[in-house]
């Protein structure tokens, strides 16, 4: 049904329904926050709530101030207050589309939040990540965090949380059609919204059992809980809320014949659309109030509906919405016999239809279309019949024997275009799809080689080059010890040696660059460590790096070096042209994928340049990542920095 996406959409952020109102309260208290802020009165619950205030309308200075509170926590060993900033922060990455960090910060929030007993916490965390899951189309990691947030809630007695839970659980099962489930949820929620007197929460809920019910086709059932849920809106002041349910409820009424109740319905529902200025609301419910009139044959009535809703809706706003109004208008005039009106916006409907549509739709259209002009022909046949003879019947009836075939002969040329079109796709998809595993396969050798040609040149430096030079020294040093020199000698004999000594050392050290020893020895977490500890130690640029479920853990030799490579490469990039000052990078495992995120807070840069795309440190990242069936995302804007992403399959 057409409401679910919608209702989808909206209970996204149910979690944050109260969060939201909270949010707004701050907002307005940023007046005492702020200045608190500027004399240096600074506490973890003052920065966590500076982070909360601007979570979701600037979610850049959010995670700004929800790092200073966790920085902070930590210094006062405030696991609570840490926790609080952690999930807080992957809030703000859920608002900015970054899945995977605020996944990574939700899920820091469950572990701080279980260390510090704080239940509630955890809990929330636990529902925002199952809030991502359903985003992304994962609905049994959705269900199976919303059931682990629900005992918790369960157990600390916190009903309302328990409540939006339910109601989440609820509302992916009627999204996978599993409304018996949905009900039992629902009524779940709903119940205890009513134990705490929760007015917004039961109108909702009163709305989903309606809608719920409606599809399960228990139409009494469904206006029961829809009537119910309107005098609610009316007292929690929700118009649009309220003008959904008006609607909702005429379209019920409509499926069992109730006509004076669905149109009353109908207009409470326009009337409240008109008053909040949603005009695309307004034109829906006239299109829907024409179309029931003029089946009851009130043309006049449904006329002047229809024509209001081309009125305020541009075909711009809403093309679909208006394509169906020119229909539901075509119909009209047909009925009232005027075919010259019908046809031409039938002609412009045409017209529409490829910037409306796309294949499946246009298919739809064409139906449309079809069962219209049938109409039509039917109804001349109907007049034919009253004014021609037995001899026209006849004449009929041959035709129609000659549009059979014509149909049929048309349907099987069209079957076969449509079989030999599918048979080219496919073909050119499996030669699509062989050119990409080639190529694939090239890279991976390439990369593959250069490692092991790495390796070799390495371990020829070390044990071959380094150690000659090694022994060479030796021996002069021994030459020396028994020669009589002079001073001078002796002192040009000493530089002599300490440039040998740089020598051996700088070629020691291109060798472990070329295959670092702690990366084949102690692992990936250590050697990522080394190397930014290594590299900018030595400089101005502050970082930090944090790890989460791959201590201790050894990935293949292939997987490990490949992202040991692209974390150099990133490295070159950050300090060549970044001009950044700090750098935060986290490496985590979440489910069957390794995840690297490094972010700076330098000058950006637009990745859509073909310039900046195409330059050879991306492309050798890039090449990297697909070698191993991985994914690179970058998130860059020239206030804000850069924020990588790096994902590879490991399963």
């Amino acid at each position: 049904m057409a409401l679910k996406p919608l209702l989808h959409r909206l209970s996204v952020v149910l979690f944050a329904a109260l969060a939201c109102v909270n949010a707004n309260a701050q907002n307005s208290g940023l007046d005492t926050l702020l200045p608190q802020y500027r004399k240096g009165q600074l506490t973890p619950k003052l920065l966590n709530d500076l982070c909360w205030a601007y979570v979701f309308n600037q979610p850049d200075s959010a995670i700004y101030y929800g790092k200073q509170a966790a920085k902070l926590s930590q210094k006062k060993k405030d696991r609570s207050n840490e926790a609080t900033a952690f999930n807080r922060m992957g809030v703000a990455f859920d608002v900015k589309h970054l899945p995977d960090s605020a996944l990574l910060y939700y899920s820091n929030a469950v572990f701080l939040s279980e260390m510090a007993k704080e239940p509630s916490t955890t809990a929330g965390a636990l529902n925002n990540i199952g809030l991502v899951y359903w985003n992304l189309g994962e609905h049994d990691k959705a269900v199976e965090h919303y059931i682990r947030a629900a005992e918790i809630f369960d157990g600390i007695g916190e009903k309302k949380g328990l409540a939006n839970t339910y109601n989440n659980i609820g509302l992916i099962l009627w999204e996978d059609s599993n409304f018996k489930e949905a009900l039992t949820y629902s009524f779940k929620a709903l119940d205890l919204r009513k134990q705490i007197g929760e007015k917004y929460g039961i109108g909702a809920s009163y709305t989903n059992i309606g809608l719920i019910y409606g599809d399960l086709d228990k139409y009494d059932s469904a206006i029961y809980y829809l009537e119910r849920s309107i005098p609610i809106k009316i007292e929690v002041k929700d118009d649009y809320g309220l003008a959904k349910s008006y609607h909702n409820l005429g379209s019920q009424f409509v499926k069992v014949k109730r006509m004076p109740e669905a149109l009353a319905a109908l207009q409470k529902a326009l009337e409240i659309s008109d008053r909040l200025g949603n005009f695309r609301s307004s034109a829906s419910t006239l299109f829907y109030m024409g179309s029931v009139l003029r089946n009851q044959g009130d043309t006049e009535q449904a006329m002047a509906r229809l024509s209001k809703a081309r009125e305020i809706l541009a075909p711009a706003t809403d093309a679909k919405l208006y394509w169906k109004i020119l229909y539901e208008t075509a119909l009209l005039h047909r009925d009232l016999g005027d075919h010259q009106k019908a046809t031409s916006l039938l002609i412009r409907m045409d017209s529409m239809k490829d910037s409306v549509l796309n294949l499946e739709k246009s298919q739809a259209v064409e139906e449309l279309e079809l069962k219209y002009r049938t109409a039509v022909k039917d109804r001349q046949i109907e007049e034919q019949e009253r004014t021609v003879a037995e001899t026209s019947l006849i004449a009929e009836r041959r035709n129609r024997y000659i549009i059979i075939l014509i149909s049929a002969l048309i349907i099987l040329a069209l079957s076969a275009l449509f079989y030999t079109q599918r048979t080219k796709r496919k073909a050119q998809a499996e030669r699509d799809a062989a050119i990409i595993r080639e190529r694939e396969m090239g890279i991976r050798a390439v990369l593959t080689a250069t490692e092991e040609e790495r390796k070799r040149i390495a371990k020829d430096l070390h044990d071959g080059v380094v150690q000659g030079l090694t022994g060479l020294k030796l021996r002069i040093q021994n030459q020396l010890r028994n020669a009589a020199l002079t001073p001078e000698q002796q002192a040009g004999f000493k530089e002599t040696s300490s440039l040998l000594d740089g020598s051996i050392d700088e070629l020691r050290t291109i060798s472990h660059r070329m295959m670092p020893r702690a990366l084949g020895e102690l692992g990936l977490v250590p050697a990522l460590a080394d190397l930014l500890e290594k590299t900018f130690s030595p400089t101005n640029i502050r970082y930090e790096f944090e790890h989460h479920r791959v201590d201790d853990k050894r990935y293949p030799e292939h997987v490990e070096v490949s992202l040991y490579r692209i974390w150099q490469e990133l490295i070159n990039n950050i300090i060549k042209h970044a001009g950044a000052s700090a750098l935060s990078v986290q490496l985590l495992q979440t489910g069957s994928h390794l995840v690297l995120v490094v972010e700076d807070n330098g000058k950006g840069f637009a990745f859509e340049d073909a310039a900046n795309r195409n330059g050879i440190g991306l492309m050798n990242i890039s090449s990297r990542a697909k070698a191993l069936n991985g994914e690179v995302t970058y998130a860059a804007s020239p206030q804000q920095g850069t924020v990588a992403t790096i994902r590879i399959p490991i399963a």
